[in-house]
């Protein structure tokens, strides 16, 4: 590969990631009337936060494969039979965390390694916070933990929204990364944890060559700092940037190689492959039938009029919403109080309200990516109407 390719496709994805939010916030402000992703396509815990739902919640229906849940899932195989090719050239925060060390490198502000606390390592508390995480969200709290996301806080930056706790986390990331390598990654992220598991497993590895004299040159500048150790293949920690294979030996002896079961690919091989796994996952998984959210049907039938407060539970809790009847018809949903993740309510209420309103019918899809908010809306509005039903019977 020719130096800097990783450099520039990191630089094109978070390009594309920073540009679809942009647009995203110009369509949740009535700007311009499409999209490309939605904060909710690009959350790549979508997929857990579905199959944990299948589990959990009896009233949840399969819709189909939905953007966010394509992404879950094209992180997971390519982890599980390429490595860590997200962490490596994809992944926007680890892209930020590159892009401070450079430029504090540039500064010539050295570089420090992380301690050790006798045999515990600080890479192993990302697997402590994994656990954590799978738990919690389990059993039902996820909305506890989300508004800690360096990742929703990322996105929400570019979606012009307002700020909330997980920017204070992504700050420390970020000045942490003047002095640490990927902090944030090593140490704290479950994603990295989970794809690293799986790592561990994959037929791809990167191995010392046969003749490797062990001069250790080819981890110097190791993003995540892998030390040399007697094992022939590195450790799964490995977030497959690749620099380590294209070192050129100062003792001209082969060092490290890819090997994909057992057999030796090219580099360029590997990352084309990779990433048009990747891609080819996460646009067409979603076309593979449209993505729908079935939703009980309701006959409206004769309404009167009035102002009905109705009550629907969603990822944050309740969800209060006014529902306005004038001349049988609903003329106005307003949402009165809720405590649903920013970044994907804005869409849920904007467009169930307009649909809502302008169809005049209560069986619509919910948003893809936000399937709960979506649900919990549609209950709220469900129960003004009832109520709005009941008055006219009585």
């Amino acid at each position: 590969m020719k130096p800097g390719i990783r450099s520039r496709i990191q630089i094109i994805a978070t390009v594309i990631v920073i540009l679809s939010i942009f647009i995203y916030f110009l369509y949740i402000s009535d700007i311009v009337d499409f999209k490309i992703f939605s904060i909710g396509d690009l959350n790549p815990y979508g997929g857990w936060s579905a199959l944990k739902s299948i589990f959990t919640d009896v009233s949840y229906r399969w819709g189909g494969i939905s953007r966010s849940i394509a992404l879950s899932i094209s992180i997971t195989l390519t982890a599980l039979l390429l490595g860590r090719v997200f962490c490596g050239f994809l992944c926007p925060i680890g892209a930020l965390q590159d892009g401070f060390r450079f430029l504090a490198g540039k500064l010539r502000i050295k570089k420090k390694r992380l301690p050790s606390i006798g045999l515990a390592k600080p890479e192993s508390i990302k697997y402590v916070l994994l656990i954590i995480l799978i738990v919690l969200s389990t059993f039902g709290l996820s909305s506890r933990i989300s508004v800690l996301s360096p990742w929703l806080a990322y996105l929400n930056a570019f979606a012009g929204l307002r700020f909330h706790t997980g920017l204070f986390v992504l700050i420390l990331i970020v000045l942490s990364s003047v002095f640490f390598r990927r902090f944030f990654c090593r140490c704290f992220c479950p994603l990295g944890a989970f794809q690293a598991l799986l790592n561990a497993i994959s037929p791809l590895k990167i191995s010392k060559g046969k003749s490797c004299n062990g001069c250790q040159l080819c981890l110097k500048d190791c993003p995540v700092d892998i030390m040399p150790d007697d094992e022939d293949a590195i450790s799964p920690e490995c977030v497959n940037c690749l620099k380590c294979t294209e070192v050129s030996c100062v003792k001209d002896s082969p060092g490290y190689q890819l090997t994909f079961a057992g057999k030796a690919v090219k580099n360029k091989t590997y990352l084309r492959s990779s990433l048009l796994l990747f891609l080819v996952l996460f646009i067409m998984l979603p076309l593979s039938g449209n993505y729908k959210s079935a939703q009980g049907a309701m006959d409206l039938g004769e309404l009167k009029d009035g102002v009905y407060q109705g009550l629907g539970v969603g990822f944050g809790g309740n969800i209060t919403i006014s529902t306005t009847v004038i001349d049988n018809r609903i003329s106005n949903i307003e949402i009165t109080s809720h405590r649903e993740t920013q970044g994907y309510y804005e869409e849920v209420f904007k467009t169930m309200t307009k649909e809502i309103i302008e169809t005049q019918n209560l069986n619509v899809d919910a948003i893809s990516g936000a399937t709960v908010t979506s649900r919990g809306f549609l209950g709220g509005v469900k129960s003004g109407v009832g109520m709005a039903m009941e008055d006219d019977t009585n």
